[in-house]
């Protein structure tokens, strides 16, 4: 039995993380604010259209690789004012789960604000996720169980086999070191909150 090197990480359920533009970043004229906020199970997105500026509706589009966006959500009717600022939020209530996830506004036929990321690293709709499978160096496990609870695991190669142990690692995700594993097809075993999770991943 092998017990491996491990790496804690540790998942806040409240994180709260704000993101602006950066000082290189070229914005739209019409916007005076915009913000991404990663929010348990949520990312908002905030904006604010300068008084003076008005367009006819929004969209807000989405992407995880910053290249190919699609539309998540649409304000018709004029937007923004003649003489005041006008802001404007919106929730995006199924973001994908641990990824960089890229927003922009389109202003009606006026253009689009520039292009923001934010890292968001929850669980949301699935029970667990081991990635990246395959696995060459390491891999992270994140599963659905309390920040509090203590995640066990146990490794068994294809033959059933147990090649590795980890226990005691406080927190939803625990990082697997892969280097000491032969190529081939290995199951894993976690326990975490009296739950159990099982998978099977692949090492290059």
């Amino acid at each position: 039995m092998n017990r491996a090197p491990f790496n804690r990480w540790l998942i806040v359920p409240a994180l709260c993380l704000v993101l602006v533009a950066s000082a290189s970043a070229q914005e739209h004229p019409f916007i005076a604010q915009y913000a991404l906020t990663e929010l348990p199970g949520a990312i908002r997105i905030d904006w604010t259209i300068q008084g003076g500026n008005t367009c006819n509706g929004q969209e807000v589009e989405r992407s995880t690789d910053g290249i190919t966006f699609a539309r998540v959500h649409r304000i018709d009717g004029i937007c923004g004012n003649t003489s005041a600022p006008v802001p404007y939020h919106w929730f995006d209530n199924a973001p994908p789960e641990f990824s960089t996830v890229y927003y922009r506004v389109k202003l009606g036929i006026d253009g689009y604000t520039s292009v923001k990321s934010i890292h968001f690293r929850q669980l949301t709709t699935s029970e667990q996720r081991l990635f990246p499978n395959p696995v060459t160096d390491a891999a992270t496990l994140v599963v659905n169980a309390s920040a509090t609870s203590a995640i066990d695991v146990r490794i068994t190669d294809a033959s059933g086999r147990e090649v590795m142990l980890i226990t005691g690692v406080q927190g939803q995700a625990i990082t697997i070191d892969a280097r000491a594993l032969v190529p081939g097809l290995y199951s894993y075993t976690a326990v975490a909150g009296g739950r159990t999770f099982q998978g099977r991943f692949i090492k290059l």
